[in-house]
Order: C-alpha cells, then sequence, then structure tokens
C-alpha cells in the first residue's frame, strides 16, 4: 500500500476527501488517464477504500469509512515528509 504516498494516488484521496467525484473528473484534476483512474479506483474498491457506483454512463468514486481515515493518514504522512 506504499503507492499510496506517491503523487497521483494521493491526489486522488484528496480530490475524493470530500465528496463523490466522476472517474472522468479525477483523472482530469490529476493529469492522468480515464484507464488509470479506473485501474486504481477498482485496485481500491478491492481494499474496501472506495465505491464505486455507476451514474448513468459516467461512474462515481466516494470514499468509505476506512477510505477516509487512510486519506487522512496519506495526507498526514506526506506533510511530515514534504
Amino acid at each position: 500500500m506504499g503507492f499510496l504516498l506517491r503523487d497521483k494516488p494521493a491526489k486522488v484521496f484528496s480530490l475524493l476527501k470530500n465528496k463523490s467525484t466522476y472517474l472522468s473528473d479525477i483523472a482530469k484534476e490529476t493529469g492522468t488517464t480515464y484507464v488509470y483512474i479506473t485501474h486504481l479506483a477498482t485496485a481500491l474498491q478491492q481494499k474496501g477504500l472506495v465505491t464505486i457506483q455507476a451514474a448513468g454512463k459516467k461512474k462515481t468514486v466516494s470514499l468509505t469509512d476506512k477510505g477516509k481515515e487512510v486519506a487522512n493518514a496519506v495526507e498526514e504522512l506526506r506533510r511530515k515528509i514534504e
């Protein structure tokens, strides 16, 4: 799970911290591809950190309670090492 400290996954957690967000919007905000975000979100879902829900043709992602705890921990760690 050390990959969570990398820039892009950390940005994803930051974006999701306060609201559900479309996968496509996350890709735009983080400067990554939709495919990358889809793979990342799927991996996070398998760990129980996010939920993915269909909203018409788009999919939204939101943090679970466990995901919110991890997001706070990642943010704290990144602050300490920067």
